[in-house]
């Protein structure tokens, strides 16, 4: 076996170091093109079909009135990517608490994820109308109006949450959407 003397090895070290940074780049651009879409957005159906649940794992209804329980739940179900289980956990928030800003907010964002985006915008506009004083629902008003091509209520809604509290983690998402926007 050779020996490699040491400007071979830095110039090893450093290539690897190159190949490492691109194929991170590479994977990094190609996930930011292509985000990944809701499992009921990417299986093919007939036009005007409902997507097919799994319907064991829908309750029917859900009888929990502790709203903690009902959010906590609700989230859990968000996180896993399960939004049309999730959804079902949001109404019955609203349906013990119609003024619930927040979860007119998950709902609102569920129903975006699951592809009724039209559902989703008429949750949030909920939400900025019961909440107008939380960034939150206006952020998320925002980016559903952006991946839905209403550019002029997308820049409002974010010109909005951006205005609440421009140094907030939540203003600057929003100014990072508006120089997204600007830039379409």
């Amino acid at each position: 076996m050779p020996k490699l003397s040491p400007l071979h090895w830095i110039a090893l070290c450093v290539f690897l170091f190159f190949y490492g940074f691109t194929v991170f780049a590479l994977t990094r651009d190609y996930y930011l093109r292509h985000p990944s879409q809701p499992a009921t957005a990417r299986t093919e159906r007939a036009p005007g079909a409902m997507p097919k649940l799994d319907s064991s794992a829908i309750p029917e209804s859900i009888t929990e009135t502790n709203p903690e329980l009902l959010h906590q739940r609700a989230d859990e179900l968000f996180m896993q990517r399960r939004y049309a289980e999730a959804a079902l956990y949001y109404k019955r928030i609203l349906e013990l608490n119609p003024d619930d800003a927040e979860a007119h907010n998950d709902l609102g964002l569920a129903l975006h994820y699951t592809g009724d985006s039209a559902g989703a915008i008429t949750h949030l506009e909920a939400a900025v109308a019961k909440g107008p004083q939380l960034q939150r629902p206006w952020l998320t008003l925002g980016f559903v109006n952006l991946q839905a091509g209403n550019q002029d209520e997308a820049r409002k809604a974010l010109e909005h949450a951006r205005d609440l509290d421009p140094d907030s983690d939540i203003g600057k998402e929003a100014q990072r959407l508006l120089g997204i926007l600007q830039g379409s």
